[in-house]
């Protein structure tokens, strides 16, 4: 019983407070914190282990109440009716019970209906680069060149996405500024940034009120455009990504959170973060602070599996008995 309470806590303290030690972090990210890619992987590990966690303890829950048969479920379904007309102290397991079922089916809804609008919108979106757009070899890679003076570029999962690059775009840009936009679109789509934006939308859009969810829906979108954004940097350098973010800041403004585009996130922070000289900092605290985060992020989880084992081999232990 106190291991599961421990839990409960800890995910609870997750879900509000979780927020403000991740945004800590990120605000040391260019000194002594985790960069961009580290606190991806931290903001999704917070996101999946106060999912996994709640499931869990849920799990656990509904274990202890109604037992490993059906004989002992229907017993205890039909012990907390008994509860219920007896003296309502049944409420708080029918309330609790209710509103897990309620969670499990909203989130599945979500998944589907955005599973659904994405896969129409892509599908809408190729038949418009079919008859807008043709394939180009630019640079050494392959992308969707649409016929328009509006200045723009962004990049489509899937199989009939890739990166979309405006002719207004390459009138604007130079060629290494042109390298630099492809270097960065396509460290998206290696990185899966996609997966990771629709993930924390996913989770936001099904819980709400959730303040971890919340924060993880507004961050991560912002992140992987700073991941994007180095790995462009690696490749071309600083000076031609930090003019092309200035020449297309105003581009894809409105366009849809199907993609992700050149001008996601703030270009104004993107360009001050890159021209901000780094501070030196030894690489043993780097990982001290990483790791640090890391365990606080996982302890629901890890007090979540010491509480089921807890309730799995206490019973059947001898010491137990003394």
């Amino acid at each position: 019983m106190i291991w599961s309470f421990a839990a409960v806590c800890a995910v609870v303290a997750l879900g509000v407070t979780g927020p403000g030690l991740l945004h800590r972090a990120s605000r040391a990210s260019r000194a002594c914190g985790p960069g961009p890619r580290a606190m991806l992987a931290l903001w999704t590990l917070a996101t999946a282990v106060w999912l996994v966690s709640c499931a869990t303890l849920a799990a656990v829950f509904a274990a202890e109440l109604l037992g490993p048969s059906a004989k002992a479920v229907l017993a205890a379904c039909l012990s907390v009716l008994q509860a219920l007309e007896r003296n309502n102290a049944g409420w708080g397991i029918g309330v609790s019970a209710a509103l897990v079922l309620a969670a499990a089916l909203r989130l599945l809804w979500t998944g589907v209906r955005r599973r659904r609008e994405g896969t129409s919108w892509r599908r809408s979106h190729h038949r418009d680069l079919l008859s807008r757009a043709r394939r180009r070899l630019l640079h050494g890679q392959r992308v969707w060149l649409v016929d328009s003076a509006e200045s723009g570029a962004y990049c489509v999962p899937g199989a009939h996405g890739g990166v979309v690059i405006t002719r207004g775009a390459l009138a604007v840009l130079s060629q290494s500024q042109v390298r630099a936009v492809l270097a960065h679109e396509k460290a998206h789509l290696q990185g899966r940034h996609h997966v990771l934006v629709g993930w924390v939308r996913l989770l936001d859009a099904a819980f709400p009120w959730v303040p971890l969810l919340r924060a993880a829906a507004s961050e991560v979108p912002v992140l992987v455009e700073w991941a994007a954004d180095d790995r462009a940097v690696r490749e071309v350098g600083m000076r031609p990504l930090v003019h092309a973010l200035g020449a297309l800041a105003e581009a894809g403004l409105g366009r849809s959170p199907q993609v992700l585009s050149i001008s996601g996130a703030c270009p104004v922070d993107r360009v001050r973060r890159q021209i901000t000289p780094l501070i030196g900092c030894r690489r043993w605290r780097t990982r001290a602070r990483t790791a640090l985060v890391t365990a606080l992020v996982t302890a629901p989880l890890v007090l979540t599996v010491a509480s089921t084992l807890a309730g799995v081999l206490l019973p059947h232990c001898d010491c137990a008995a003394y």
